[in-house]
């Protein structure tokens, strides 16, 4: 059995095609917003002792796709050799590129009640 302990990733973004940009806050139901970005979700993938992060749209896509990335996921690697917390560590300096104001949105994130 694998211990990943803590997961910090966001289980949902918003992705807006017209600006290429991310946001870890989703728009406010029945605004143009709501209608115009595409959800993403958390999808984690194992095989033996990799681990694959990779987050999966409501359009059928992938972030990563969309985001032209070399690989299908945000970030990867084999847990025998790094903690999972190294791991989510790359896929968010990854997701960053894409986040106007990354340090709000984490701030906010890891405020939430």
């Amino acid at each position: 059995m694998l211990e990943l302990g803590k997961v910090y990733l966001p289980t949902w973004l918003s992705y807006d095609p017209e600006t290429n940009m991310i946001s870890l806050d989703l728009p406010e139901v029945h605004t143009p917003d709501y209608f115009k970005n595409v959800f993403y979700s958390l999808q984690l993938t194992f095989s033996g002792t990799r681990v694959s992060i990779m987050y999966y749209g409501e359009d059928d896509t992938y972030l990563s796709q969309v985001l032209y990335f070399e690989d299908w996921d945000i970030a990867g690697g084999d847990l025998e050799l790094e903690s999972f917390g190294k791991i989510q560590e790359r896929a968010l300096r990854a997701l960053g590129n894409y986040i106007p104001d990354l340090d709000r949105e984490v701030y906010d994130l890891f405020n939430e009640e």
